[in-house]
């Protein structure tokens, strides 16, 4: 059964006395050897479904209730490598300096807006009995159990030591979003103040020259052949390349390329065909929108097999 998640993608559960990965962008634990079983079993990319511990030092209203969802790097860190400084009082003035020194870094965060508990969301991987032991070690999620929390509302917000989030993040929407392409963006229609001709209308397969690892903040594997790619529709393929590009500075090393293009006789018809891609890219991770991830031959014979595209 799939989880809803881009294949190769797992998601476990944490307990936390609280979410603020704005001051601690990092997921700790006590003992080392809890830190060494994380990075057994998890591995750059994989989600954290984080709920309120059953304890003392978190607010009633947060106990066991689904605070957020982080991704982490599987990389080993100790705690003061990626916490505020405001963090590391706050830890010692409760006094739990000492305890989480052992972490990985987050890498993106999401608050969850629906209040949801542990039981109702993992019904199978959770147990009240050892909510303990699960709350510290930490634990896999079954692939229903995925589905199930990715129809949360989150949030995306910022986690200290990367880049500000700004308004390209999720609001207010389904976590499942993020990991899905959106629906092809339709054509303009109605009243408008200037003359639009349809007409012909390019579909293009964009890719990323440069170290895409480093624009999606993750850790180049030794050896990979994963690129950032977009799929997009455009009259006008070489205006649309130099507005891909308008935000990057002169002086960067990467640039967006459009490595193939093919003509449909107007816009609906190049939309369509830029929804099979997506409809088809399993093989490609989403990264939200237009926007995927994955080896370049992948994308090149998906974006062949597409009706219409032979003739490019």
């Amino acid at each position: 059964m799939s989880s809803g998640l881009p294949d190769g993608r797992n998601m476990w559960i944490r307990a936390f006395y609280d979410f603020n990965p704005e001051e601690a962008g990092y997921v700790g634990w006590t003992m080392e050897s809890g830190q060494a079983r994380a990075l057994r079993e998890l591995k750059d990319g994989d989600l954290m479904m984080i709920y309120g511990a059953s304890s003392g030092q978190t607010k009633k209203a947060m106990r066991s209730h689904i605070l957020g969802f982080v991704e982490i790097e599987a990389r080993p860190i100790r705690d003061d490598e990626k916490a505020s400084e405001a963090a590391q009082r706050a830890k010692k003035a409760n006094g739990d300096r000492g305890k989480w020194t052992y972490g990985l870094p987050i890498r993106r965060a999401w608050r969850a807006l629906d209040k949801m508990s542990i039981e109702r969301i993992a019904p199978d991987t959770y147990d009240k009995d050892a909510g303990q032991g699960i709350g510290v070690w930490g634990r896999a999620l079954t692939a229903a159990e995925i589905e199930t929390a990715l129809k949360i509302k989150v949030t995306e917000v910022n986690v200290f030591g990367e880049e500000p989030v700004g308004n390209s993040g999720l609001s207010n929407t389904a976590f499942k979003e993020e990991f899905f392409p959106s629906k092809a963006f339709p054509g303009s229609s109605g009243e408008r103040t200037s003359t639009y001709t349809d007409g012909e209308t390019f579909l293009y397969l964009a890719k990323f020259d440069g170290d895409g690892a480093a624009l999606l903040g993750r850790s180049q594997s030794f050896g990979g052949k994963s690129v950032a790619l977009k799929i997009g529709v455009s009259n006008d393929p070489a205006s649309r390349s130099d507005q891909l590009n308008a935000g990057i500075p002169p002086a960067a090393k990467g640039r967006w390329r459009i490595e193939l293009r093919a003509p449909f006789a107007d816009r609906k018809a190049a939309e369509a065909a830029e929804q099979v891609f997506k409809d088809k890219s399993g093989k490609l991770e989403s990264l939200g929108g237009e926007f995927f991830w994955g080896d370049s031959m992948d994308a090149v014979l998906l974006f062949s097999s597409i009706p219409g595209v032979s003739r490019f």
